[in-house]
């Protein structure tokens, strides 16, 4: 293990609710692949010594409309996952413009298959890996999670497959060549943001709505050109392309106050599991704008919020329910269900 560690360093995580003490949490800095010389890099948080063999294991797709962001963008790793016996594996993926869709995919197959091959000495179990993206990570974990084998792969490590066991898709965008209809028809009800995330930003409170099918727009840059005129791309990059009965379970959460990417984007995922027989819960979230788990006090300071939940079990009927809850603790709800082990489901 010591030729693939970059770094280490090792870290408290941060002190939650009445608990003073807690335990270490070590922080690896690992290559996962290279690419024209360029190194990808992963953050493996791994969960103190006496819960962590072998560990589950969350890979996190930050935001940042394809082109911007690192793998730090987001929340305290140590703080909520690791703490509860995960590992947590913030990766980063290559960005455009110096490449588009679907390389950045492959990043995040290429990486789920790397901690595959490394899981013995990574302590790390490989037959729980789950993934969590938020805003363009959200697009790629969907995409990633599934497309068929012998799509989007690369070519590293393929005796193991990309396969995950679960799926947090977070105010992801889904089908691009709907996203300015849908900006224009949730405006009249988009909701005031209870929270600040990105002070003055693009989907900040009060910015304007962004345009999606204009040539300069995240989406557009991502296909190599205006999204009107790529209807073929258009649809190899929609993570419903690729629906079927079999997915991976997944939660799908969204704000309200989003004015970045509409609300109505995880409502077309969601529809099309249903559709499908999938296992998938979505769940709208009052007040909460665009990027909203970039904030790892939200639930404290905050919650809980209003949620809208809609949920299809595999091979059951669907609910519907009105619940108050945080959005963080829905997230490691949904993750400590998942990542049980087998024996414990």
């Amino acid at each position: 293990m010591r030729s693939l560690l970059v770094g280490l360093s090792l870290a408290s995580a941060a002190v939650i609710g009445p608990q003073q003490d807690a335990p270490a949490v070590e922080v690896q800095t690992l290559k996962y692949a290279s690419y024209a010389g360029t190194d990808l890099m992963l953050d493996l948080y791994l969960p103190p010594a006496p819960i962590r063999e072998p560990a589950p294991v969350i890979v996190f797709l930050h935001g940042g409309g394809w082109s911007g962001g690192t793998r730090t963008t987001g929340p305290d790793f140590k703080r909520y996952f690791a703490r509860d016996g995960f590992a947590m594996a913030s990766m980063e993926y290559r960005l455009t413009p110096s490449i588009t869709f679907p390389a950045n995919v492959e990043d995040v197959r290429t990486a789920v298959r790397w901690l595959k091959a490394h899981a013995a000495s990574l302590s790390i179990d490989p037959a729980r890996i789950c993934l969590w993206g938020t805003s363009a990570g959200g697009h790629l974990a969907a995409v990633a999670a599934l497309a068929p084998r012998g799509t989007f792969d690369g070519t590293d490590n393929l005796e193991h497959t990309s396969t995950v066991r679960c799926v947090l898709d977070a105010y992801g965008p889904t089908r691009f060549d709907v996203m300015d209809e849908q900006t224009e028809h949730e405006r009249e009800t988009l909701q005031t943001a209870a929270v600040t995330v990105m002070p003055g930003g693009r989907g900040a409170a009060g910015a304007p709505a962004m345009r999606h099918n204009v040539d300069t727009s995240p989406e557009s840059r991502l296909l190599g050109g205006a999204v009107p005129t790529l209807p073929d791309r258009v649809r190899a990059a929609s993570p419903m392309t690729y629906v079927r009965a079999d997915a991976p379970p997944f939660l799908i959460i969204h704000g309200l106050a989003d004015n970045s990417v509409p609300h109505g984007q995880s409502v077309l995922l969601y529809e099309a599991l249903k559709a499908a027989g999938a296992d998938v819960t979505l769940r709208l979230v009052d007040g909460l704008p665009h990027t909203f788990f970039n904030r790892t006090d939200l639930d404290e300071t905050t919650g809980p919020f209003r949620m809208d939940v809609r949920e299809q079990p595999k091979g059951g009927s669907e609910t519907t329910r009105v619940e108050r809850d945080g959005v963080f603790n829905v997230a490691r709800q949904f993750f400590r269900h998942h990542l049980a082990s087998a024996s414990a489901r």
